[in-house]
């Protein structure tokens, strides 16, 4: 009878223990999630795709390219920022001058941000080329926030 006892005991006990672990780890990432700025973060990708488009409005394929880290990957295409500076001169050579950006979601943390967007190509005549979802993921590099991994889903 005492051994049930004390088995009982300890398994509240244990029971208890678990409970308090796991609301402090809910905690935890509250306060993780209240030092990512959301609002600085916007405005930080905001500014980049600015810089983005207006590079490619005037067809220079390395401002282009350094929006991106030196080891980006642009998924299900290729890798590095050289191969998306000749890419992007492609674009150029094309008359694809216009990219639009719109953002619809952002989250992250210090380190990465995460950004929901909706993209548009247009043509230099005007002409919408392609549209459709992206997913870029941003961290810093040399102090500055560049593109590290870019995916591009167009509509069909």
């Amino acid at each position: 009878m005492k051994i049930n006892a004390l088995v009982i005991i300890v398994l509240v006990l244990f029971t208890l223990s678990c409970n308090n672990n796991s609301e402090k780890s809910d905690d935890s990432l509250t306060n993780n999630n209240e030092k990512f700025d959301i609002e600085n973060a916007t405005k930080i990708v905001e500014q980049r795709s600015k810089e983005f488009e207006d590079a490619l409005r005037i067809g220079d394929s390395i401002a282009v390219g350094d929006i991106y880290t030196l080891d980006t990957k642009i998924i299900g295409a290729y890798s590095d920022r050289e191969n998306l500076i000749k890419e992007v001169h492609e674009l150029v050579r094309d008359s694809i001058t216009d990219i639009r950006f719109k953002i619809i979601n952002i989250w992250g943390n210090e380190n990465i941000i995460v950004e929901d967007a909706y993209v548009e190509f247009y043509h230099i005549n005007g002409e919408l080329v392609s549209k459709g979802n992206s997913l870029f993921v941003w961290k810093k590099e040399q102090d500055t926030w560049r593109i590290f991994r870019d995916v591009y889903k167009p509509e069909k």
